[in-house]
């Protein structure tokens, strides 16, 4: 199926509406089995939060994709005006599914 001009417009509209939150991916992080992602947003008031929902679920992705669960070690936010980029950072490691909760 080809996406139209007119459907890519569409859809770029419908994102900066509701602040489309993308991440950089999942790296490796400074200590042994620990992973960071940041979350990035712009266009509300409320873009921190997508930003930080692009990061979370960027992270429990990744960990299900191991048979696992996430474990959140830390997280840092930036950005404060609501047409300044916001950003989420989280870093986590992944857990065995049945290992206690903290």
């Amino acid at each position: 199926m080809r996406s139209t001009p007119r459907a890519l417009g569409a859809l770029l509209l419908a994102c900066l509406l509701v602040a489309c939150g993308t991440t950089n991916g999942v790296t490796a992080g400074a200590q042994p089995n620990t992973y960071t992602v940041t979350g990035k947003a712009t266009g509300t008031r409320m873009s921190w939060v997508t930003a930080r929902n692009a990061a979370m679920d960027a992270a429990v992705d990744y960990c299900k994709q191991r048979s696992q669960r996430v474990a959140i070690k830390s997280e840092a936010t930036s950005g404060v005006r609501s047409l300044e980029e916001q950003t989420s950072t989280v870093s986590f490691s992944c857990v065995p599914e049945n290992a206690a909760r903290g």
